[in-house]
């Protein structure tokens, strides 16, 4: 078991409902869309949140920011991101390659920051790779689409 990370590509109409505390969306791709409207990064988020974070990415793509705080949750808030937001994250996914993003890795660092799994230094971030393709994908086809994302931690 763990603790997973679940981003949703959403109309704006939908993501305000969302904040406003309405009913939470399920999104379905539409007719002719390449990639899902919905990812899952199982239990690499928090490492992929912690090397975009260090490579100076210019917003959370893996968080969004928070809202509904006021609100009891497991874990911690949704999240979210603006269309704006996502042109930024997919513009900055899209100019860092794999191999840039994993050099970030730092073992003691992302120990130290409580980073879970534990234990990732540059060979062990090479497990990333095909969840960080998958983030890039997401974020090109939200950006094309003009949506917004929602993050929210099960």
């Amino acid at each position: 078991m763990g603790i997973y990370m679940e981003l949703m590509r959403v109309e704006p109409e939908t993501a305000r409902a969302a904040v406003a505390g309405q009913a939470w969306p399920r999104p379905e791709m539409r007719e002719g869309e390449k990639f899902r409207a919905v990812l899952s990064l199982g239990k690499a988020w928090n490492a992929l949140q912690w090397l975009l974070t260090a490579s100076g990415c210019p917003v959370d793509p893996v968080m969004g920011t928070p809202f509904l705080e006021e609100q009891p949750f497991d874990y911690a808030p949704p999240g979210l991101l603006t269309a704006e937001e996502v042109v930024r994250a997919a513009d900055f996914l899209a100019g860092l390659d794999f191999d840039a993003l994993a050099d970030f890795a730092d073992e003691a660092a992302m120990d130290a920051d409580d980073v879970y799994p534990s234990g990732y230094d540059r060979q062990r971030a090479e497990e990333l790779r095909s969840h960080y393709a998958d983030l890039q994908r997401f974020y090109e086809t939200a950006a094309a689409a003009d949506q917004w994302v929602l993050t929210t931690l099960t």
